[in-house]
């Protein structure tokens, strides 16, 4: 038996050291010159969607997004299902953030708002050739439209970018915020928060998706760094409701060990308490609708980062053909946050909404989930649905009462 941990803990050394040898490993920065603003995808003006787009084809080119990868999937029972999630995403966020903005310094990663169209997520400009491509093509899945046409990958095999939409033409329904902010106002302990947000809106978003984008080695999709930056903006609103959030963690990680702010989060070796406050030292960015943590309430690291910088290896990923440039998208407004009454969506006003299905026992304990977790989160998201549906009946009754007294 101890030779079987011995050989685990061996393999997961080498799958670090592999895939640290695979893309930069640029130093965080030690203070914040300034903060940026991380914004909503949909409402980058032309010119900022065209730079980012620019840049992260070329990443692509470089083979960077085969390492991000390659790494997310090493270490991916580390980072799922245990208080490493939260922290260690956001560290990974800022390391593809900083790689962008090698290649260009004024663009940030944007964050997709896929509670905008949560209920007909096909209708969403961000899964269209306006922006980054919907479903893959009908036998080999490959996505053929968007900033990611014809894309290839060479992690964990040489293939094309894979989307498979959960039931053949529509992803099915995803979160709506009302049941988001359900989570933030209940959860009132780290641990709760993230096993809730994780095993709920996260979730279902890459099984929706399918593919590569329902897989471990999912940041071959540029869409995983805007959906987790969602998920990112999630915690960051739950943390800016108590000051002592931007300090503390509890819970476990996946070897049972309590996290606190000075556990060090897998790959990096970086406290996690580092990565707690957007726009603390090497982070420096806030969400455009969620105020900045304050400087007192931040954690303070007591010992500095151990980093050695590695030069990209892999420059050579299979890239089909160039996409097409990339046309304005039809609707670029936006819908605010929990307005489920005004949601965009494909249906008559008259059909009641459905909830998101629930996500299956076998795929949840593939991807290191909680299955009870998930029954509950099912629970609560049905609950919120039929709460919308009852008061979207109740306001059609009330405009129809209206209408016939006017006509009278």
């Amino acid at each position: 038996m101890m030779f079987k941990y011995i050989c685990i803990l061996l393999a997961v050394i080498a799958s670090e050291v592999i895939a640290k040898s695979m893309f930069p490993m640029p130093r965080l920065p030690n203070s914040c010159s300034q903060t940026s603003v991380r914004r909503d995808i949909i409402s980058l003006p032309q010119d900022e969607l065209l730079r980012f787009i620019r840049v992260v084809r070329e990443m692509h080119r470089r083979g960077w997004m085969d390492g991000f990868g390659s790494m997310h999937d090493h270490i991916s029972h580390q980072i799922h299902g245990n208080e490493q999630f939260f922290a260690w995403h956001r560290r990974f966020l800022r390391h593809f953030e900083i790689l962008m903005q090698e290649i260009d310094p004024g663009v940030m990663l944007p964050y997709w708002n896929w509670g905008t169209y949560w209920q007909s997520p096909v209708a969403d400009p961000v899964l269209t050739g306006a922006y980054f491509g919907g479903n893959g093509r009908p036998g080999d899945n490959c996505v053929v439209e968007g900033a990611q046409a014809r894309w290839g990958r060479n992690y964990p095999t040489r293939n094309c970018l894979t989307r498979r939409f959960r039931y053949g033409a529509t992803t099915g329904a995803f979160w709506p915020m009302r049941a988001v902010r359900d989570v933030m106002n209940t959860a009132k302990t780290h641990a709760q928060f993230r096993s809730r947000i994780e095993n709920g809106a996260h979730g279902i978003v890459h099984l929706g998706l399918g593919g590569d984008f329902e897989t471990m080695y999912a940041p071959v999709d540029v869409l995983f760094f805007m959906h987790h930056a969602m998920i990112d903006k999630i915690w960051a609103e739950w943390q800016s409701r108590d000051p002592l959030r931007y300090r503390n963690v509890d819970g476990y990680d996946s070897q049972r060990i309590p996290v606190t702010a000075n556990s060090l989060m897998p790959f990096y070796s970086e406290e996690v308490g580092t990565a707690l406050a957007t726009n603390g030292p090497g982070y420096c960015y806030v969400y455009d609708d969620i105020p900045a943590a304050p400087s007192g309430a931040m954690f303070r690291t007591s010992r500095r980062a151990n980093f050695a910088a590695f030069k990209a290896a892999v420059n050579n990923t299979s890239e089909q053909q160039a996409p097409e440039a990339v046309a304005d998208a039809d609707d670029t407004t936006d819908v605010p946050a929990g307005n489920e009454f005004h949601v965009k969506h494909a249906f008559n006003d008259t059909i009641d909404f459905r909830p998101p299905s629930p996500m299956s026992t076998e795929w949840l304990r593939g991807r290191h989930m909680d299955v009870a977790e998930a029954a509950r989160m099912q629970a609560l998201v049905n609950n919120v649905v039929a709460q919308i549906n009852t008061e979207r009946r109740q306001q059609r009754a009330a405009a129809a009462a209206a209408a016939a007294a006017r006509a009278v």
